[in-house]
């Protein structure tokens, strides 16, 4: 039930995104006038919608964006006389390209701001447990048996809940047999287990990784604060364009890719790590969203701002048999990309699952 939870929690935030995506179009177009016809999260056919003033709002049955209907997107729409000057092909070409960035633009302010809020009010402060997280390959622990989710309840003589305890006991234990209690399944077990000895302290060693817990947030100064959510943002930002760059000469960087399935899946998985892990990737999906549509490929915006820029170049429209062309590359290039996230995830549900490494 918990796990349902977490999964529309997960969906109602990247449907945020997406909806403040959208009201980025929306506002810019009002702003300058623009007649828009709807307002839409996911794809027709609606589910449900309302009209309200000039404006259908809705909601569609596929889940896979959203759009915002500008009346005279092309120049071959039929448009009633008083509409036409409101039509976004009669506007100025700086006020189109303002409207078609919009959407990424708000992307970029809300990761911004998820980012901020993370870094004034939400770096979590983590105490170690006893639970084991993870356990070293060809380690003591892995010879013995030791399973992540175990908890070492004693060593030898030592009993404590303190990890700290437990690993001096370790410690000071190289190249012996110890005996560990734990517990397991609601059932207590004693494993025996042969240390190894670290070869440059000459410590013991059992290749235990303990899991930690939050136990509070704590942040910097505003203005650090500020400071610290836009270095994030460069940060990320470079970091997404080697990505992009990897799906491209790189196998392991395309079977990284997901799709919505996979996001959402991940995405659930953040949510039980707490509010401000979760708040740090609703920043990145954000900006990824933000990049993603600015690329310069048709349908994405990125692909309408560089055709709004070569007409101001050009000093006339570009033929829209022209348009049309790109734009079947560009849905043919997402297409390829979609259904290689499709794939993965599919791969990843009868494999490895959503689990995220720790």
């Amino acid at each position: 039930m918990l796990k349902l939870l977490f999964i529309v929690i997960a969906v109602l935030g990247i449907g945020f995104l997406i909806l403040v995506h959208e009201l980025g179009h929306f506002l810019a177009a009002k702003a300058f006038g623009m007649r828009a016809e709807k307002f839409y999260l996911g794809f027709p056919p609606a589910a449900v919608k309302k009209k309200i003033g000039e404006t259908e709002y809705g909601i569609g049955f596929i889940p896979l964006g959203g759009y915002v209907k500008i009346s005279g997107m092309t120049r071959e729409e039929e448009l009633p006389d008083d509409v036409k000057p409101r039509a976004y092909v009669a506007k100025p070409v700086w006020q189109r390209i303002i409207v078609i960035s919009a959407g990424a633009g708000m992307n970029l302010l809300f990761a911004g701001l998820f980012f901020f809020i993370v870094f004034w009010q939400g770096i979590p402060d983590y105490e170690a447990t006893v639970v084991v997280a993870d356990i070293q390959a060809d380690s003591g622990a892995d010879r013995a048996g030791i399973e992540p989710g175990d908890r070492v309840l004693a060593i030898n003589e030592v009993v404590s809940d303190r990890p700290e305890d437990l690993r001096e006991e370790l410690r000071s234990r190289p190249d012996q047999t110890i005996s560990l209690v734990v517990e397991r399944d609601d059932q207590q077990l004693t494993i025996p287990a042969a240390i190894g000895r670290n070869e440059e302290t000459g410590e013991g060693i059992l290749g235990i990784v303990f899991e930690a817990e939050v136990v509070g947030y704590h942040g910097l100064p505003f203005t650090e604060a500020v400071s610290s959510s836009f270095s994030r943002l460069w940060e990320m930002t470079g970091e997404t364009f080697i990505a992009i760059k990897n799906l491209f000469i790189s196998e392991q960087s395309r079977k990284d890719l997901s799709s919505p399935i996979g996001i959402v899946a991940f995405s659930s998985k953040t949510v039980e790590m707490g509010w401000s892990v979760y708040l740090t990737v609703l920043g990145f999906i954000s900006l990824q969203l933000a990049i993603f549509n600015l690329l310069p490929f048709l349908p994405l915006d990125g692909g309408h701002v560089l055709f709004n820029i070569l007409e101001k170049i050009k000093g006339s429209p570009i033929r829209r048999e022209v348009f049309e062309r790109v734009s079947i590359v560009g849905l043919m290039l997402f297409a390829l990309l979609f259904l290689t996230g499709i794939m993965n995830d599919i791969e990843r549900i009868q494999t490895t699952g959503f689990d995220l490494q720790p």
